[in-house]
């Protein structure tokens, strides 16, 4: 921030005198100290590149923005950094894609009249192995994304050579397992 000089806030005659120089440099070293203090604090909380991680998790929660908390750092940093551009394209498309992408690094929406579903529907593709983990995480992310009104009609994942879709409805009971689907 700054360096404190003593010797511009200090009358000559104390600076003359040995132990009021003394005392006027173990203020200034104080206040030195103080102010590189504050300095490291005041980046602590706005320098998201050289935050500590308990503190980008500080921060999810008090954006309470979609965040992994288990996730890598530099991906927590991600998320940190676009959480407030984040919420000016909720309810779009883009909004899902950007949330998945923190995740899975490559993700799709397909609109109903893509693939000629019922309006207000859509379906997501990502890269990556389904797992129960990785599926309740993608559901969490597109319902906080979503716009309200829209409806979530599958997950695709796409994990190498094979793909895993797990088909959601509003009206199903339990989970039914057919042909590489999972129905919730």
């Amino acid at each position: 921030m700054f360096t404190f000089d003593i010797t511009r806030h200090t009358p000559q005659f104390i600076l003359e005198d040995q132990d009021g120089y003394a005392v006027a440099k173990a203020i200034e070293a104080g206040m030195q100290a103080m102010n590189d203090a504050i300095e490291a604090g005041v980046k602590c909380i706005t320098d998201i590149d050289s935050m500590p991680e308990w503190r980008l998790d500080e921060m999810a929660w008090e954006y309470n923005c979609l965040y992994d908390y288990h996730a890598d750092i530099a991906e927590k940093r991600e998320w940190i950094k676009k959480a407030i551009t984040n919420y000016k394209i909720y309810g779009t498309p883009q909004a899902i894609v950007d949330f998945l992408k923190g995740r899975f690094g490559e993700a799709y929406v397909e609109e109903n009249w893509q693939y000629s579903g019922d309006p207000f529907h859509f379906r997501v593709t990502v890269s990556g192995e389904w797992t129960a983990a990785n599926n309740a995480w993608a559901q969490k992310a597109i319902n906080t994304a979503k716009s309200l009104r829209s409806v979530l009609d599958e997950i695709r994942f796409n994990g190498g050579d094979s793909e895993f879709k797990v088909k959601i409805g509003a009206a199903a009971v339990g989970v039914m397992i057919e042909e590489n689907c999972v129905m919730f």
